[in-house]
């Protein structure tokens, strides 16, 4: 099975700074760029301003997105996640968290993959980086 997702890493140019999201359950807690599935019918693009709106409260427009194209990870024999990458330079850090994240923090690029959980998201924000 393929599942496809966004992911969106959400850079303030200025701050030289990335914003990631905290995700905490009963196993264990971790920080994550903005992440989410495709609905049905969507564009990329339009998953991915859906997800950053319902992630952050912000409101964006296509014009702040720039697609990075895509990135593959095998889960296992059933499952394949397609991601379409996307960063989104933004000028303000004021957001409002989902009741999905715990916490969130803007963190120096240097800094970043010493955050992240996930492999696939440290080698997504490796070639995130590369465009910086």
């Amino acid at each position: 099975m393929m599942r496809q997702l966004i992911e969106s890493w959400i850079y303030h140019p200025e701050e030289r700074e990335i914003l990631l999201l905290k995700v905490e359950d009963e196993k264990f807690s971790f920080w994550k760029p903005i992440t989410g599935g495709i609905e049905s019918g969507e564009s990329p693009e339009e998953a991915c301003l859906r997800e950053i709106k319902e992630e952050t409260g912000l409101l964006l427009h296509r014009s702040n997105l720039t697609s990075l194209g895509d990135f593959m990870v095998k889960i296992d024999e059933n499952l394949t996640i397609h991601k379409n990458l996307f960063l989104v330079l933004i000028e303000q850090k004021e957001i409002q968290i989902s009741d999905e994240h715990v916490g969130a923090q803007w963190v120096a690029l240097d800094k970043v993959s010493s955050q992240l959980y996930w492999p696939s998201n440290q080698a997504t924000f490796e070639m995130i980086s590369e465009k910086l």
